[in-house]
């Protein structure tokens, strides 16, 4: 029975990364809680977390791998404030997790990974968000108590991203550094130089009636603001040349790392996820080569001009400190208000976007239902959403600018009327008194961009864990980038043994269980089962996609989790259901990844795949651009071109996935025919439906729910009356 733990600390706090994370955030936030700090990519992959996001069960099961004991349940509020152990994590909107942390007779503290720990709900609030259905008075809730094991386990390192990380980027152009240091110590100079000349301006030329040298001084004073502007103008293009320059390798090395992921990284999280680290690596940039040059010379000029002004007046000096860190705490005490402000935002323009890409992408199908007025609701709804976000965000900004503005000026009076009584009393003259003003109005400037680099910090440090997520994954070939000798797959058998799989944590169901089968190798293995019994799954194990979660699967002699993933690859072909065409020419989508380009070799593999008449009838022939933003091809063509891209590479083993469903009767006939003259001395397997593509296969398997039930030739399937015959009986006209 679990025991309730006291309120006795304050809770330990994490915001989420990604659209999906709220579930290992809120079990990251729990085990900190209880003392031990885990990686937020330790949790996601104990969670195994898809583009779906986690449930209760992949919680409970990464929970119960962290050491917790653990206890799902649908309860009513009063148990839940009265008895439940505290912190749990509850079910919230139907599409979210958060951590409860503490409750109050009026209050409940939620911890909300996508908008902040300092989420207070009165009750009514809270069940309206948390109850399953409404009114009913039960929510969902996952309580966690740690063991012994918990505490036992093996402590994960936690590095958490620090600015450190960027001097590498830095020292790389050092050299284009030192020219922008310069310009910032001059600009400092000709700053530092500015009310000295004011000063001497009311002391020495209008005092002593010097016209001369008034003129000489003014002279001087527009040098200075010359030479400033100057400065200014030569470090602007240094920082765009080092910005570019340091962008590139940010990009570079971002991308190449993306590149040597494994592909479960890629189909677990959605796109806009990954899109949103590249924006990362551009807020970076624009810290290293903007915030912090602008904090550089905000620094410098705050020392410099605070000498001055100490030099001055020490009292005006102490004023005009008191009132710049009053200003600078006031406005970084909303940085939490902020930042939750912020992620509503973000999310409410998220979700508009999506609306809107869907309305775009969905015309046809919204027309033929009739549901015009129903999407115009959804999208007035969310700017309704978008409206309320941006007037509490602009009211917040009015207090807390308006407020700062009001110290920034009272602060500049006092200084005004502190500086004139010196005067009067004779502790100041009429010039310093000037120059003091000057300063003043000068460093207002850097006092602002200090509180907005803190902010920039923040935001840096927050896209630096995103990107670091990233760089901290473990790339699918570990070591340096090998080769694989053709001996050591060509006339190899492929054999499985003992093989199972299954997407998700240890309790989801199996996808495969305990395959057994041999691939011979220069044969065709053709695998037919119905939908969703396992047979891309086998595909996407055969290519390395993923890794079996019992059994293994040899090449030869060698067991192929030994193999380098992408030398592996080079020897495999392989037409997925769901094959891309590149935004690119027709020959370079064929020869996508061909270290060389013979485009003899490319119009006899397009014969092969019966579209070369088309591609040469196009407007630029094989230099037409296809895909995306180019010429439109059917799903037929799609196909077609796929196949001539698998007959170009050549492979030693061809992996086929329902690679001629979408061609008509004629033109499958003759690249069928094609295709057996390709096939000979190659390792080939097959996955269809269709009878035409797979009754040649010199063996075939039957794969009913993740398992083998049949195997052997299409003569002796058919006759034995078993699940083959069931499968294709329509096909072979036999009736019942």
């Amino acid at each position: 029975m679990f025991q309730k733990l006291p309120h006795r600390k304050p809770f330990p706090f994490y915001r989420q990364s990604d659209a999906m994370d709220c579930g290992p955030t809120c079990l990251q936030m729990i085990a900190a809680y209880h003392g031990r700090a885990y990686p937020l990519q330790y949790l996601r992959n104990a969670c195994r977390i898809s583009r779906q996001g986690v449930t209760f069960a992949d919680m409970m099961a990464a929970a119960e791998q962290l050491g917790f004991k653990t206890l799902s349940a649908e309860l009513p509020y009063e148990v839940l404030a009265k008895k439940a152990p505290l912190p749990c994590i509850l079910h919230w909107d139907k599409q979210h997790f958060v951590v409860l942390y503490h409750i109050t007779e009026k209050e409940v503290h939620i911890a909300d990974p996508a908008l902040g720990r300092r989420s207070r709900y009165s009750i009514p609030d809270f069940m309206a968000a948390w109850q399953v259905e409404e009114a009913s008075g039960y929510g969902r809730a996952l309580f966690l108590e740690p063991t012994h094991a918990f505490y036992a386990a093996e402590r994960i390192p936690v590095q958490p991203p620090s600015l450190r990380a960027l001097l590498p980027y830095l020292k790389a152009h050092r050299k284009s550094l030192l020219p922008v240091m310069a310009s910032l110590l001059l600009a400092s100079l000709f700053s530092l130089l500015t009310p000295l000349l004011t000063q001497a301006i009311v002391d020495k030329g209008i005092k002593q009636q010097q016209v001369s040298l008034l003129l000489l001084i003014c002279l001087g004073q527009l040098m200075l603001f010359l030479g400033r502007m100057v400065m200014d103008f030569i470090r602007a293009r240094l920082l765009l040349k080092l910005g570019a320059r340091i962008s590139i390798v940010m990009l570079k090395d971002f991308l190449q790392k993306l590149m040597r992921l494994p592909f479960p990284f890629f189909e677990n999280r959605q796109a806009g996820d990954n899109m949103q680290r590249v924006t990362d690596n551009q807020r970076v940039e624009d810290f290293l080569t903007s915030s912090f040059v602008t904090f550089v010379l905000s620094v410098i000029t705050l020392l410099v001009l605070g000498s001055m002004l100490l030099y001055y007046n020490w009292q005006v000096f102490l004023l005009f400190a008191a009132g710049a860190v009053a200003g600078i705490l006031w406005v970084g005490a909303f940085r939490e208000k902020r930042s939750r402000l912020d992620q509503k935002r973000f999310q409410v323009l998220a979700a508009n976007q999506n609306t809107l890409l869907e309305i775009f992408s969905a015309i046809q199908e919204i027309k033929l239902t009739g549901s015009e007025a129903a999407k115009s609701a959804q999208w007035e709804a969310l700017q309704e959403r978008s409206f309320a976000v941006k007037l509490e965000s602009l009211r917040l900004d009015q207090f807390i600018q308006g407020t700062a503005l009001f110290i920034t000026e009272t602060r500049n009076v006092v200084v005004t009327c502190l500086s004139a009584i010196l005067v009067v009393n004779g502790q100041l003259t009429l010039g310093a008194m000037l120059a003091i003003t000057y300063i003043c109005g000068q460093l207002n400037a850097p006092v602002t961009q200090l509180t907005d680099f803190i902010r920039a910090v923040q935001n840096t440090r927050f896209s630096m864990r995103r990107m670091w997520e990233v760089h901290g994954e473990p790339d699918e070939d570990p070591g340096p980038e090998t080769e694989l000798p053709a001996e050591m797959v060509t006339g190899k058998d492929i054999r499985l043994s003992g093989v199972s799989f299954r997407y998700g944590h240890r309790h989801s169901p199996l996808v495969l269980n305990n395959i057994h089968f041999t691939i011979p190798a220069g044969k065709v293995t053709a695998i037919v089962g119905l939908s969703g019994s396992g047979k891309t799954t086998l595909l996407k194990l055969l290519l390395k996609f993923y890794q079996p979660a019992q059994g293994d699967i040899w090449v030869g002699d060698r067991p192929l989790q030994e193999l380098p993933a992408k030398a592996w690859r080079r020897h495999c072909g392989a037409v997925m259901q769901d094959g891309h065409v590149f935004r690119d020419t027709i020959a370079n989508n064929i020869f996508a990844g061909a270290a060389e380009k013979d485009h003899v070799r490319l119009q006899e593999a397009c014969k092969m795949a019966c579209i070369h008449d088309f591609f040469s009838a196009m407007p630029f022939g094989y230099e037409t651009y296809v895909g995306k933003d180019g010429y439109g091809l059917s799903e037929g063509q799609t196909q077609r071109l796929l196949i001539a891209r698998l007959i170009y590479r050549n492979p030693s083993l061809v992996l086929l996935d329902e690679a001629t469903n979408s061609l008509d009767a004629h033109n499958e006939r003759a690249i069928i025919y094609h295709l057996q003259e390709f096939f000979k001395g190659k390792t080939v397997v097959v996955v269809a439906h269709r009878l035409s593509t797979v009754r040649h296969a010199d063996q075939i398997l039957v794969v009913d729910r993740g398992a083998i039930v049949e195997s052997g030739t299409h003569d002796a399937l058919a006759a034995s009356g078993g699940a083959y015959y069931h499968l294709v009986r329509n096909q072979l006209e036999l009736g019942k």
